[in-house]
């Protein structure tokens, strides 16, 4: 008895065909190598495929390969349920190796591993670290001997595999989140894709779903409509994921569904719309009792006050009635400094604000597209800073490289843009 990747490279070797020739452009060779080496695992279609270009069928393949028993699952499942818990993604191939390329068997517990070992392995091969808090940017470089398909593979083999056994919700959940980790990596087009791909596929099931997997649904679907610009349709599709989480009591999210509304309001200039989500943020925030929750409220509140109502020292106030709630370690912190630093700024105390702006190589964390939008001003508040004080050289260099940064965002905020490039123009006419 063999393992499938030693069962494939057998037969393909017999064939003499190469990895390029098997995988024949309906998947790469590079996934093939991972197969063949039991680090990846095919889907049905990919399978389907590799044997009919090794000549014979799927069962065929199959019919020698080792089959871990449901104990031996159950105990793996647990260990690797552990690891994930404590971050300990580089425990997890010691932990797998003597089962590599196992058959697994067609049920329930097989899917949910499957789709852990999704979560595994992205984490193992990228450098991003999950916390309790947020998505952190490791130090380390990207692990280079785990392909970045790999992680792919688990979340569509562990879809398929709820699919099969008709456990929908699950298998819903399992695209989510696959489509959520491409966000990760800021891929907002392949995740909007595949989101509108899985709306299709899911379109008789999605109405049978359970209210928290709709609700979390309806967020993706929010969150990639905002920040890939379609504020129109995504703002029309806010409102109706709000009317639903009120409905069925389901409020995943709505937090983020209020600072998504905050932030497209001031795009509009809309006074009165502003005020209602901020209002309502404040509400859900005091009523959770959470000490995140109010953390963020903050952050939009000062935010509100620097860039619509033009009034930084309202800013300072709430930063330094709120910045209780943030932990030292917490990531949140730096936004608090870089909101402090703006507003110094802007009542031209520009010694002081430069203390404040951080450097972006201090945002340690994964941020989407409008956050990395806002962040980036720091580099132009700190230009101009520097023209105040007479520095012409730092000034020139930092508003460069803001320029250089808000142009290769394809989903940068409008206001954020226009500041940079008001702050370029001031500084490169005015020297």
């Amino acid at each position: 008895m063999s393992t499938l990747g030693e069962r494939i490279r057998q037969l393909r070797k017999q064939r003499g065909k190469t990895l390029a020739e098997v995988a024949e452009g309906r998947l790469t060779k590079g996934m093939l190598s991972l197969i063949e080496n039991n680090k990846a695992q095919p889907s049905v279609e990919s399978l389907t495929h590799i044997a009919e270009s090794l000549g014979t069928d799927m069962h065929s393949l199959l019919a020698d390969v080792n089959m871990i028993t449901q104990e031996e699952l159950r105990q793996l499942a647990d260990q690797l349920k552990a690891l994930l818990k404590e971050y300990r993604y580089e425990d997890l191939s010691p932990l797998l190796t003597p089962f590599a390329g196992m058959t697994l068997p067609k049920t329930y517990e097989a899917a949910r591993f499957v789709r852990d070992l999704a979560e595994a392995y992205y984490f193992h091969s990228q450098s991003l670290q999950r916390t309790e808090t947020s998505i952190l940017l490791s130090k380390k470089e990207i692990n280079t001997d785990v392909d970045h398909e790999n992680w792919r593979s688990y979340f569509e083999n562990a879809e398929e595999r709820f699919t099969q056994l008709s456990f929908f919700d699950e298998a819903a959940n399992t695209a989510l989140e696959y489509i959520q980790y491409l966000t990760y990596e800021l891929e907002y087009e392949e995740a909007l894709a595949l989101f509108n791909e899985k709306q299709a596929t899911y379109s008789e099931q999605l109405k049978d779903l359970d209210p928290f997997t709709l609700a979390k649904w309806n967020f993706q679907e929010v969150a990639l409509l905002m920040i890939t610009g379609q504020k129109q349709i995504g703002s029309a599709r806010l409102k109706e994921a709000l009317s639903f989480a009120i409905e069925k009591r389901q409020f995943y999210k709505v937090d983020e569904y209020y600072r998504f509304a905050i932030h497209f309001a001031m795009i509009d200039k809309n006074e009165q719309d502003v005020a209602h989500y901020l209002h309502k943020h404040q509400l859900l925030s005091e009523l959770l009792e959470d000490d995140y929750l109010k953390s963020v409220h903050a952050i939009n509140k000062a935010e509100v006050a620097i860039w619509f109502e033009h009034d930084p020292a309202k800013a300072i106030d709430v930063i330094n009635e709120s910045e209780t709630y943030v932990s030292k370690d917490s990531p949140l912190k730096i936004l608090f400094h870089y909101i402090r630093g703006q507003a110094l700024y802007e009542l031209n105390r520009f010694k002081e604000a430069l203390t404040y702006l951080p450097s972006m190589e201090d945002i340690s964390f994964r941020v989407h597209a409008p956050d990395l939008s806002m962040i980036t001003t720091t580099n132009a508040y700190k230009a101009l800073c520097y023209k105040h004080l007479g520095d012409e050289k730092k000034a020139k260099l930092y508003v460069q490289t803001a320029k250089e940064s808000i142009l290769s965002q394809p989903y940068a905020i409008d206001y954020h843009k226009t500041f940079i490039l008001q702050a370029y123009a001031d500084i490169f006419e005015e020297t």
